[in-house]
């Protein structure tokens, strides 16, 4: 049986496509999240988390506390009492108390991560803490003004540039 001219060419040009599209999403596929290490069960855990969290924190889409320098000077200060042993000096979820944790704790710069809770929500998790992740209640140790002040410190670490905030 003979080939038709080009006929060989489209086989090839549609075997190398296909090739293509299966290879293509295999690391991205492989990295997950790319700052989890967990992927989909530390997800499924964050949304556990989210339902648990009273509408009115829920909706709160910014701070009641204007997140100026003296707000997020605070902020970095009580993060680093309170937040580096398990999230890490820099906020990336890797503190000295991290290692031993089934659950990871957040790497809060990981742009993604950011997303899923609203600033009311990170305002509730940080004063109820969360069984479901091993994340302590800190609001008996922190006066409100201080949670906010610690969740505007929080936001601004996905931003670009923020390892300035730690100084």
């Amino acid at each position: 049986m003979a080939v038709l001219p080009g006929v060989r060419e489209e086989k090839m040009r549609i075997l190398t496509i296909l090739a293509w599209l299966v290879l293509l999403p295999a690391p991205i596929l492989a990295a997950g999240d790319g700052h989890h290490h967990e992927g989909d069960e530390h997800m499924a855990g964050m949304m556990a988390v989210k339902d648990t969290i009273p509408e009115e924190y829920r909706i709160m889409d910014r701070t009641p506390v204007t997140p100026t320098s003296a707000s997020l000077k605070r902020g970095a200060e009580l993060f680093r009492t309170n937040c580096t042993v398990c999230h890490g000096e820099k906020g990336r979820g890797d503190g000295p108390a991290a290692a031993g944790m089934k659950n990871k704790p957040a790497n809060f710069h990981d742009q993604a991560h950011s997303r899923i809770y609203s600033p009311g929500e990170k305002y509730w998790i940080i004063g109820h803490g969360t069984k479901q992740t091993g994340m302590p209640a800190f609001g008996e140790r922190l006066a409100p003004l201080q949670r906010w002040d610690l969740v505007n410190f929080i936001v601004q670490l996905p931003k670009e540039g923020t390892d300035d905030l730690f100084n």
